[in-house]
């Protein structure tokens, strides 16, 4: 299987390298006020040793730190969402995704970090979750994004190089369902698919968002929205997916990928690693770039599994810091658990750095002014396709069902008109 090298060591680096040595976490205000009990809410239900282990870590360089009360949800998303109509969700927690839709939130619900300019200066990818340039979150890990694949199944369909392309994935997914019976491509339709807005850049770059307002369209051919809307489409209406994707679930695409029941889905190299544990035989997961190509290249996208942030109503808030700075830095071990890198600039070793200066890596979030922000999500969310997720399942419902819904086209010229009219409405 021919793989892009940029990718694979990239790869490598996540899943094992140590950084610079000697490294300390960053330096709160008052070291003598970090005390007391701090309640921690992650989306990990299966991390019960590793937190053990952090706060072990984190006791030792705080002595006067009594407990960390961890607390975790599978739905994390619905579950810390409803918490949030209180001000009782944790003193440090995993910022919703959702909230992306919205970013002026944040303000509401959580401290503010500091400035985008100060943290840059310090941290990768300080832009995850923040809103007219203050930083409310910071990335728990970096790791990349794309299509993780079972290379036996890829081998056994006579497939040796990762499609580039709308019209080659077609082809590849083709050419897996006839040649092997595996399900070329699994949605994750209830699970994973907020998660696209995160290959957004891939097809549009890290300016999409002002690009995408300067032409005054994103639902023709081209445009980053429509290119993964015109994805999903062509797998759907040619069978191309799971069967029945509203009952379908993480954990079950997970295994099918293992055993080779699926050849492909979305999600990041944190899951890798956790595909690969589960398989039984000979099996080999690997994961591969979006098939696109941006400027003539495909890049490898960089962002974060989760971010992390500190209630604005906690009482205890310079262990709160304290704990927010450990924990993304190398010496929690939490990113080397789920085959990640430490976004902290010093804990990067030679290699990644040269990596990372020479290799067409992307930001899964938009780099754009507040100003571009603010107007783009306004007019995304008039639209109805702020959440992404929304879009992407009516485009596989219509796919799949295609008696019960307008044609496609009638469908992308709807949204198109119904953007011109926001355009109107809020880019003057």
């Amino acid at each position: 299987m021919k793989k892009i090298v940029s990718l694979l060591l990239l790869l490598a680096l996540l899943s094992g390298c140590s950084g610079a040595e000697n490294e300390t976490v960053g330096k709160v205000k008052d070291i003598s006020a970090v005390e007391g009990i701090i309640r921690v809410v992650t989306d990990r239900t299966d991390a019960d040793e590793l937190f053990a282990e952090i706060e072990e870590k984190f006791i030792q360089l705080y002595p006067e730190v009594e407990d960390i009360i961890w607390e975790s949800s599978s739905d994390y998303d619905t579950y810390i969402r409803t918490r949030m109509n209180t001000t009782d969700y944790g003193d440090v927690l995993f910022v919703p995704f959702s909230m992306k839709s919205n970013p002026s939130e944040y303000q509401n619900y959580f401290y503010k970090l500091g400035t985008v300019e100060e943290l840059e200066e310090k941290y990768l990818d300080v832009t995850e979750s923040d809103y007219n340039s203050i930083v409310y979150g910071l990335p728990v890990a970096l790791n990349t994004l794309g299509i993780i694949y079972n290379e036996r199944v890829f081998s056994e369909a006579g497939i040796s190089e990762f499609p580039t392309s709308l019209e080659e994935m077609i082809e590849v997914s083709s050419r897996i369902k006839e040649s092997t019976g595996s399900i070329p491509f699994y949605t994750n339709y209830t699970a994973t698919l907020p998660v696209w807005a995160g290959a957004m850049t891939s097809y549009g770059g890290e300016q999409y968002k002002s690009e995408m307002l300067a032409a005054g369209t994103a639902f023709q051919e081209g445009q980053p929205i429509r290119e993964i809307m015109d994805m999903f489409y062509e797998l759907s209406s040619n069978a191309l997916i799971e069967e029945d994707p509203i009952t379908g679930s993480f954990g079950q695409a997970m295994k099918s990928v293992a055993n080779g029941d699926v050849a492909m889905f979305m999600m990041g190299s944190q899951e890798v690693k956790a595909i690969q544990s589960m398989v039984e035989g000979d099996e080999t997961i690997s994961i591969a770039p979006f098939p696109v190509k941006f400027n003539g290249q495909s890049s490898i996208p960089v962002g974060a599994p989760a971010v992390i942030g500190i209630n604005k109503n906690t009482t205890n808030l310079e262990t709160s810091v304290a704990f927010l700075e450990f924990i993304i830095s190398e010496q929690s071990g939490y990113a080397k658990d789920i085959a990640g890198l430490s976004p902290l600039k010093a804990d990067m070793d030679k290699e990644t750095k040269e990596l990372f200066e020479t290799s067409n890596i992307i930001l899964t979030v938009p780099t754009e002014t507040p100003e571009t922000d603010e107007i783009y999500s306004l007019i995304a969310n008039e639209v109805g396709v702020g959440r992404l997720t929304d879009v992407l399942q009516k485009t596989i419902n219509m796919g799949l069902y295609p008696d019960q819904y307008e044609t496609y086209e009638e469908y992308i010229n709807d949204l198109e008109d119904l953007w011109a009219e926001a355009v109107m409405k809020y880019d003057n």
